[in-house]
């Protein structure tokens, strides 16, 4: 089933076109790796996919209805989430009440009181239940990632964007993190992951979207994608790492 489908997304800033007629889908339970270099276009097509940029051009279809013009926190509502790869907590709350927002006005529209009870649970999901009461000041980076995992998680997401949830972190937590990416995707849930440490994506993705310059220049399976020739043309020389 085709859980998310966009067709002719063209994005433009000024004279500058950052996507250039972008087309693709998510499949039900798939695991999209969406791979680029430095300014192929994956942010903003993240961004308009999630709701948080209009495009120019183009459509965008969620469980077989048009969500084109819809608000950010309408496609959060309806089953779409993301998290940032510079997280973006309620800095002046708890990690407990940082979740429970997202109960409060996702989907399930709990109230506060059962809320921050269910919190609890998230928190534990991603092995943050001994911080839950702390202010989200004293989590360090690897911490504050797997908050935003938990505050998607709790909207009771059908597909997860997972922009750079990686990056700035050490070895070891990167893989913690490919097994936590797993459990989350154990749950039913879609995955988008942009990420620029490529075995992970090639761990991860059931497949593989390649960007370049605003177009999609290879898609299918991990393997053949990462020997395109016109892939391996775009990123000769680009900062990927092969760690």
């Amino acid at each position: 089933m085709k859980l998310l489908q966009f067709d002719g997304i063209h994005k433009r800033f000024g004279g500058v076109a950052a996507l250039g007629g972008v087309s693709g889908t998510l499949e039900e339970g798939e695991i999209l790796g969406l791979v680029g270099p430095n300014g192929s276009g994956k942010s903003t097509l993240i961004n308009i996919l999630s709701g948080f940029a209009e495009p120019n051009e183009g459509q965008i279809t969620f469980a077989g209805v048009d969500v084109t013009d819809t608000e950010a926190h309408h496609r959060f509502e309806a089953g779409i989430a993301r998290t940032y790869q510079i997280p973006r907590p309620f800095s002046s709350m708890t990690a407990r009440n940082n979740v429970a927002v997202s109960l409060i006005f996702g989907k399930t529209k709990l109230h506060p009181s059962d809320a921050t009870d269910r919190a609890l649970q998230w928190l534990d999901f991603a092995g943050l239940a001994g911080f839950a009461d702390q202010s989200v000041s004293e989590l360090n980076l690897h911490q504050l990632k797997y908050l935003e995992l938990a505050r998607a998680l709790a909207s009771e997401p059908r597909v997860l964007f997972l922009d750079e949830v990686l990056a700035g972190l050490n070895p070891t937590e990167i893989e913690e993190s490919i097994l936590m990416i797993r459990r989350i995707h154990d749950l039913g849930i879609s995955l988008v992951i942009v990420e620029h440490v490529l075995r992970v994506v090639n761990a991860l993705s059931t497949r593989i979207m390649a960007l370049n310059q605003g177009l999609v220049i290879a898609e299918g399976a991990p393997e053949d994608v990462m020997k395109d020739p016109e892939v391996v043309r775009a990123y000769l020389g680009s900062r990927w790492k092969h760690a």
